[in-house]
């Protein structure tokens, strides 16, 4: 078992140093005979961006890696109470009244879940409240945050709870085979809320209404049809309710394609940076990345679910005595899972922020070449530049920036324009 992980630890750095090592170069100034200079007029940007935002992004991407770290602690204490401080015990003592396997089951998962909310809600409300508050980054008192928080709870009651029932009547049957069967459903499962989730789960949260710009309208969706996306229709949705930061999506298959930018979006930005926002989101549609991301997380999953077999009988041999959890394939087993999975994916953040940072880069350049909007794409990542580390080092990087910095891509950008100075 060993010598399998050790293999795996060097398949995957490799592969997250090649993708760093990508990030990198996307961003060295190439020989360029024109009088433009993609490294100055990078600098330039750079140096307008007052010192205050740039203090305020560093603070606040500070505190992001060490809730990074919090919640993963959180996570262990969740897990240590349920099985060592004995509630997976209590809640058995309820819902196993119920003869009838799978209903018994839904009933723990419920619990569990809910248990769990509690547990982390302290966090949650600091992290997610208080926190936002202080940088002023949300546009939300608390009783609408916290009426958000339970819809959110609801959400996850509603997509997780029959899945686990599926996923431990499965185990019931496969026996030793339960981690291949419990890879492959978890695999299919993200594959279907990451699909559904933003076109019927988050109108549940702010209403999408078409973009009233007809001027606007047109620009992108030629751009769209250009570029292979059969749509009819541009919607701005009402998140500046919660939140003052921008965002924007392309998303959908089968019919239920849809552009969407929010209203910050909408009402702080020039048509020109809206077009090279939506030439980024949709060059993650064309370039296909939500498959590819499910694939190489799939990866991951399969792995994660070998390494937790692993561990989850030697641990089970050693303390099932106290936490009463049973063998892997009944539900009282989920807490120990649930902790298991959280510590894989934790010591793995490297390598899954590598990965997506890796289809960022390739939708920063699709975007480039679909909007061809340098100089806009470019303002945009000074107008956003309060939330995010502007320049991190190397491996802060690589461990903890999912999307490639601020001025890697303002430095990409200038590139593609000295580069293309002569048709630009």
């Amino acid at each position: 078992m060993k010598l399998i992980l050790l293999c795996i630890f060097c398949i995957l750095s490799s592969a997250l140093l090649a993708a760093q090592q990508r990030s990198t170069q996307s961003v060295t100034t190439a020989h360029n005979t024109s009088k433009f200079n993609p490294q100055q007029a990078t600098d330039s940007l750079i140096n307008a961006i007052p010192a205050s935002i740039r203090v305020k992004a560093d603070d606040y991407t500070y505190g992001n890696h060490w809730l990074w770290f919090w919640n993963f602690l959180i996570a262990l204490v969740t897990g240590w109470i349920f099985l060592f401080g004995g509630l997976s015990v209590r809640i058995q003592k309820i819902v196993f009244k119920i003869k009838k396997p799978n209903r018994s089951n839904l009933l723990y998962i419920i619990f569990f879940i809910v248990c769990t909310f509690i547990l982390a809600l302290p966090l949650d409300f600091y992290q997610n409240f208080v926190r936002e508050h202080q940088y002023g980054f949300s546009n939300q008192n608390f009783g609408d945050w916290f009426i958000d928080d339970l819809l959110s709870l609801l959400v996850e009651v509603v997509l997780a709870a029959p899945f686990f029932v599926l996923i431990y009547a499965i185990f019931r049957c496969a026996k030793q085979y339960w981690w291949l069967w419990g890879a492959g459903l978890s695999v299919f499962f993200i594959f279907v809320v990451i699909v559904i989730y933003p076109v019927f789960i988050t109108p549940l949260f702010n209403n999408y209404v078409p973009v009233k710009d007809s001027a606007l309208r047109s620009r992108v969706l030629t751009m769209a049809r250009a570029n292979g996306i059969d749509v009819d229709e541009v919607y701005v949705y009402n998140e500046s309710a919660q939140t003052k930061q921008y965002n924007a999506n392309v998303t959908g298959i089968a019919g239920t394609t849809r552009i969407a930018l929010n209203d910050n979006v909408l009402n702080n930005c020039t048509a020109d940076q809206v077009m090279a926002v939506l030439g980024h989101e949709m060059g993650h549609y064309v370039l296909h990345h939500l498959y590819t991301l499910v694939l190489e997380f799939g990866l991951l999953i399969f792995i994660g679910f070998a390494v937790v077999k692993w561990a989850a009988e030697k641990l089970l041999a050693k303390y099932n005595g106290r936490w009463q959890a049973g063998p892997v394939h009944q539900v009282t087993s989920l807490p120990l899972l649930v902790v298991l999975f959280t510590t894989w994916f934790f010591l793995f953040t490297p390598v899954s922020n590598s990965l997506i940072r890796n289809v960022e880069i390739e939708a920063d350049m699709y975007g480039l070449n679909a909007a061809r909007q340098p100089d806009a794409i470019a303002s945009y990542m000074v107008k956003t530049a309060d939330y995010n580390k502007i320049d991190p080092g190397y491996l802060e990087e690589m461990f903890f920036f999912d999307h490639p910095c601020r001025k890697k891509r303002i430095a990409t950008a200038m590139k593609w324009k000295a580069e293309n100075l002569k048709g630009y």
